[in-house]
Formats: C-alpha cells, structure tokens, sequence
C-alpha cells in the first residue's frame, strides 16, 4: 500500500503543473502514517502540537513546488540556525507531509542536502517512504512550514552542529 501511494505521489509529482524532472527526483510525498515521525527531529525545533494528519493533494503540492524559490528570502528564528537561510532550496531533497496544527492544515518539508547513503544499497531510496532523521548536519538540514492558502512559508529551523 505504501509503494502504491509513494508511486503515485511520485507520478503526480513528476507531472504536476509545476514539477520537473528533478523535483521529481528530489521530493516525495510520505504516507499519511509518517507524518507524526518526520516531526520527530533530533536536533532541530518542529512545529506543533500536531492535532491531525491530511493528504496532501497534487494541486497543492504543485503550489508548493512553484512557492519554493520565495523560500530562500526567508530567515530562521530559532535555536541552531538562528539567522540562516535556505540557498537553493530546490536543490534540496524533500519529504512532504500533511500536517493540521490549531485546525489549519499545513504541508510540513523536511529536507536534506546530500541523497542519503547508507550502509546496505538496497536502502538507498529508504527515504522515498520513511522520514529521514539525523542529529545535527547544520544547514545541510532543515524543516519548514508551507500554508497552502497563504501560500507561505513559517518556522523555518536548521538542524543544530556537532
């Protein structure tokens, strides 16, 4: 069921109104069932309380694909990375999740800089459908709101630095 759903949200992506080949290549919707997990970050501030869990529609994740270059005038406020800024977010790889926080419904972007590698290849694409944690890393490592309605983004926060 999840490959079902991680295939189609990566058809969806590949083919939205604003995707290319490589936001394809580097996003990927996670299951409804993940969103909870990806919040759970080691070393960085993740937004909540988390009240419920959506899933995200192509439309909206084509809007948040369009939005993304408005994030690099964005400025982190908390802990860790306080002060920093995303250069080039799309060159990052990103997990998307449905997220409901005070009754409005968010998209939640966890991202990283470098493909994730691991010690067995066959994990190699483990995070097109499980949330990629990792303690510090700094700015290689981020995690941001998108609003769908407002079309923005808020609580940007890097991971911290060993």
């Amino acid at each position: 069921m999840h490959k079902t759903l991680n295939f189609l949200a990566l058809f969806l992506l590949g083919f939205g109104a604003s995707a290319n080949s490589a936001s394809s290549e580097r996003a990927v919707l996670l299951p409804t069932t993940q969103a909870r997990h990806v919040l759970q970050q080691c070393s960085r501030e993740t937004p909540g309380p988390v009240s419920g869990v959506w899933m995200v529609s192509p439309a909206v994740i084509a809007k948040l694909e369009q939005d993304l270059p408005k994030l690099s005038k964005m400025v982190s406020q908390t802990c860790c990375g306080k002060s920093l800024s995303v250069s080039g977010p799309s060159a990052f790889y990103r997990q998307y999740v449905g997220v409901s926080i005070n009754g409005h419904d968010y998209v939640y972007i966890n991202a990283f800089h470098d493909h994730p590698i691991y010690l067995h290849p066959q994990d190699r694409d483990r995070w097109r459908s499980e949330p990629e944690i990792v303690c510090d890393g700094g700015d290689s490592f981020w995690g941001v709101l998108y609003d769908p309605e407002a079309r923005q983004f808020s609580q940007l926060s890097f991971n911290g630095s060993a």
